[in-house]
């Protein structure tokens, strides 16, 4: 670890730049399984996780930590289910792509309790924010199904 002059204790952020870590590896493979999805879909857009992953790294890095981002590392590590490859309708690619954002999402959450409880509130405000716009795009993701009823 690099010293830095984050206020943190030093366990507390060894502790956050891991479960950070962790996060980022998944949303690595988040953003590769939704780019694959985009490739797959023509005239249907979705929109890049890119700005919660740079601010993912920059903040393990601020806490004195080395951000880990290759595309093996990523695969290695990522708990997100592999993207199925017999995917054969519009439908489809969009529901799995709503079940990776909702499973990132709650992963946001969990992480943001880790570190909260650590007293790491500077990485839990940032995940919280962040996890909100995730959200938001799983809403948004999910109003292109056919089936989407609100009751």
């Amino acid at each position: 670890m690099t010293h830095t002059y984050e206020a943190l204790k030093d366990d507390v952020k060894l502790h956050s730049s891991g479960e950070l870590q962790t996060l980022l590896y998944c949303g690595l493979d988040l953003y590769l399984q939704i780019k694959e999805s985009h490739w797959t879909l023509a005239g249907r857009e979705f929109l890049s996780v890119h700005r919660l992953l740079d601010d993912i790294a920059e903040r393990i890095a601020q806490l004195g930590v080395r951000p880990r981002g290759t595309l093996q590392m990523a695969a290695e590590h990522s708990n997100l289910q592999p993207y199925p490859h017999d995917v054969d309708s519009i439908d489809r690619h969009i529901e799995v792509i709503s079940e990776r954002l909702a499973f990132f999402t709650s992963e946001c959450v969990r992480v943001i309790g880790s570190v909260d409880e650590q007293g790491d509130v500077i990485s839990a405000d940032l995940l919280t924010s962040r996890a909100r716009e995730i959200d938001k795009l799983l809403w948004l993701v999910e109003s292109h199904l056919p089936t989407k009823t609100y009751k």
